[in-house]
């Protein structure tokens, strides 16, 4: 017996009366005191002796000294965790055989499969409850002395040959001794056959040559399904009832036994009524003295609850919750394996689409994210139904899907995924009583020899996918070099624009606001430009949306509104004329977000010392939609401060006029779109006439911007247009150009 098990005195008794609890030694490692208090006094409570140990160093040398019956062992802990406790217990030839259940709370599938794989006899989740922990604790001391007592038994069993074998010389002593032995092994037998009954594993038992079953225990027909005269009968039976996947794979069992003297093997069956079960199948050879073998012992445990679990944990690792489509690790697999396939098969062809749905925030924001949920679990299905077999869709999580496009013929076969998907978009998706259209945006890389990660092909046909997005959005773009190469001066340019006011890179220009009836100079608007140290000066049109899309916008439009106020102060504070001058300052839809604006803007005029009514913020018409009533309340905060509200670029947005008669606001700004096809007369005319009776209908003035030709400047005027700006008065100027144009008007 291994000196690391130590039973009660009689393991018979033990485990018929629910142990003898005062003689069962168990050991709780664990690093937090009170779960060792709780542990210790639950299991202390039902008469087990308890030894605790607070780090797995302890624990080792506690195993040395005093060999426990059973260990409850902690996973995180400080200085060595649980996993390699237990991997050094059974490593140990005389803590091999100790039972080690997991207490943790670590729910992680590959958590607790790493657990069983150390040895693990059990595993518990924290938080737990003392009940399943007691049961847990006893149906395994139940296992541990139902093995001892057999092993006991057969060296009982030796041990009387052995004695009468030395007293064959008298013969009555011989008679009575074999009497008293034949007693002892009815008594013995019977107690064991009562043990192996209420077991839930087989033991069985078959001779030398495995053509003979010598015994099995009921539990062979809970487990296969069939009557236990049937092996009998049929010792080769337990063979033929191996699934046919795994039938192939144990087909040299018997060699494999023989040669070695023990398998241990995992599989399927199939039980008599067609269930498939999996079971673990431990055999190993008994011999005699002289090394003949005598016969096979064994045991057969039903795994099929476990091996399930392990499949769950293992498919919920790799697939997402809400869809159940592939995630992405199992993704990148799949493309990675992909790759492989095509560096070694060259005429192999794949692609890689990246599907992102447009304004899907929208859907979540008004119909709720029960919908929303719902209308991913459609997409998901309408995406699979658009592929051929083969392929794998799969979400990445939000509103992110990707494809894998297998085994192409050729190229266009994407594309003609890619059209099947959008046009799948042109219908409404049903979503209980909701009808909602949706669309898409799709990248598409095809692969090449130049691949060799997965990560680099899903960044590509991302990058392709923010183009066809740029581009409109419900449409597919296919990747070129020329997309990565912008994408890496995008990122650049995004680098150097988070350290572009730290380095004082920025400027403001100001382009001139003319009244046109005087065609005096009404005012400024303020326009952002970089002085980049290496490419020069950056537009706004190419840094500005980066900055929208980093958030660092905030930061530079603080700066601009500052820098604006402070250089219009300074010239009031210069010029006479500049006193009656309006100072334009466009604002971002995050600016006009962020809760603390009007705050902000107090303490920007309280700095300068300007008054309110100098300043006019412009708000594009999309931001202004796109924040309703919030808005609104905000913007009546900024008019009580006789702040000046302009809403730019008119027309171009989706103007509501049941709102636009709510919003404080002064002006509208005519885009230059119209101006620029104003000369062609028609309908273009009109509406500009359309836009300017509705800005004076509704008590605000008008500025056209964009303006180039004295045409355009006169036609304005008569349709009585107070204001413009544009190349025709002055392209954006510097601040001391400024100054020189102001004092021209006061001359």
């Amino acid at each position: 017996m291994n000196k690391s098990i130590n039973p009660p005195q009689n393991p018979s008794s033990a485990i018929a009366n629910g142990f003898i609890k005062s003689e069962i030694m168990i050991l709780i490692v664990d690093d937090l005191p009170d779960n060792l208090r709780v542990l210790s006094a639950a299991l202390s409570g039902q008469g087990f002796q308890i030894r605790c140990a607070k780090s797995g160093a302890i624990a080792l040398m506690a195993v040395q000294t005093t060999s426990p019956d059973l260990i409850l062992l902690d996973i995180k802990m400080p200085d060595m965790d649980g996993y390699e406790v237990c991997r050094r217990l059974k490593a140990s030839t005389t803590a091999c055989d100790i039972p080690v259940i997991f207490l943790s709370a670590l729910d992680d599938v590959f958590d607790k499969v790493k657990a069983f794989n150390m040895g693990g006899a059990d595993y518990i989740t924290k938080p737990f409850q003392v009940e399943e922990v007691l049961i847990r604790v006893k149906h395994q001391l139940s296992l541990k002395f139902a093995e001892i007592e057999i092993r006991q038994l057969e060296q009982r069993v030796k041990q009387r040959t052995d004695e009468l074998e030395k007293i064959n010389a008298e013969l009555q002593i011989e008679i009575a001794e074999r009497q008293f032995i034949q007693e002892s092994l009815k008594v013995s037998e019977e107690r064991l056959e009562s043990i192996l009954g209420a077991i839930e594993d087989v033991v069985w038992s078959m001779d030398e040559t495995l053509s003979k079953t010598l015994y099995l225990n009921a539990a062979v027909e809970r487990i296969y399904g069939y009557p236990m005269l049937d092996f009998f009968a049929d010792p080769h039976l337990w063979l033929k009832v191996i699934h046919p996947e795994d039938r192939g794979r144990l087909k040299n069992i018997t060699q494999t036994l023989l040669s070695t003297g023990s398998f241990n093997e995992e599989y399927q069956i199939l039980r008599l009524d067609q269930e498939v079960r999996w079971v673990c199948n431990q055999g190993h050879c008994v011999y005699d003295r002289d090394g003949k073998l005598l016969r096979i012992d064994g045991i057969v445990r039903d795994i099929t609850a476990q091996k399930k679990a392990q499949q769950q944990l293992v498919h919920d690792a790799l697939h997402d919750s809400l869809t159940n489509l592939p995630n992405r690790p199992l993704f990148m697999e799949r493309v990675r394996q992909a790759i492989n396939h095509s560096k070694r098969n060259p005429k192999y062809l794949f692609a890689v689409m990246f599907i992102d749905l447009d304004r899907f925030k929208m859907i979540n924001d008004s119909l709720g994210h029960i919908v929303g949920d719902q209308f991913l679990q459609s997409i998901a299905k309408l995406l699979a139904s658009c592929l051929r077999g083969g392929d794998t869709v799969a979400r990445l999580g939000g509103d992110e899907f990707t494809i894998l496009v297998n085994d192409m013929k050729e190229p266009n076969e994407a594309m003609m995924i890619a059209e099947r998907i959008l046009n799948k978009f042109l219908h409404p998706i049903e979503i209980g009583d909701q009808s909602i259209f949706g669309s898409v945006s799709i990248g598409i890389v095809i692969n090449n020899r130049e691949y060799e990660t997965s990560d680099n092909l899903l960044r590509d046909a991302d990058i392709a996918m923010y183009r066809a997005k740029s581009l409109g959005k419900g449409r597919y773009t296919i990747f070129d070099k020329e997309m990565y190469e912008q994408n890496l001066k995008t990122i650049q340019l995004d680098n150097d624009l988070r350290y572009a006011l730290e380095r004082q890179e920025f400027e403001l220009y100001y382009q001139p606001i003319v009244h046109l009836s005087s065609e005096k100079l009404a005012g400024f608007e303020a326009l952002i430009r970089w002085h980049h140290p290496e490419r020069g000066l950056v537009p706004p049109i190419e840094f500005i949306p980066i900055a929208e899309e980093t958030g660092a916008i905030i930061a530079i439009g603080d700066w601009v509104l500052n820098q604006a106020c402070q250089q219009i102060s300074i010239w009031q504070s210069q010029f006479l004329e500049a006193k009656s001058l309006k100072m334009s300052i466009n604002l971002t839809c995050q600016q006009i977000r962020e809760k603390n604006l009007v705050e902000k803007l107090d303490r920007v005029l309280a700095a300068t010392g300007i008054d309110g009514s100098t300043i006019r913020l412009e708000i594009t018409e999309s931001s202004m939609m796109d924040q309703g009533e919030e808005t609104i309340a905000k913007l009546e905060e900024l008019r009580a401060r006789n702040i000046q509200l302009s809403i730019d670029d008119f027309g171009q947005g989706y103007s509501s006029l049941s709102y636009l008669h709510r919003f404080p606001v002064n002006t509208l700004k005519i885009d230059r779109t119209f101006v620029e096809l104003m000369s062609s007369g028609g309908q273009n005319l009109e509406i500009i006439r359309t836009i300017i009776l509705l800005a004076h209908t509704l008590n605000m003035s008008v500025v056209a911007e964009g303006v180039e030709t004295h045409e355009q400047m006169s036609t304005l005027r008569q349709l009585g247009c107070e204001y413009a700006q544009g190349y025709f008065f002055s392209r954006p100027i510097i601040a001391a150009d400024a100054e020189q144009l102001i004092k021209s008007q006061t001359t």
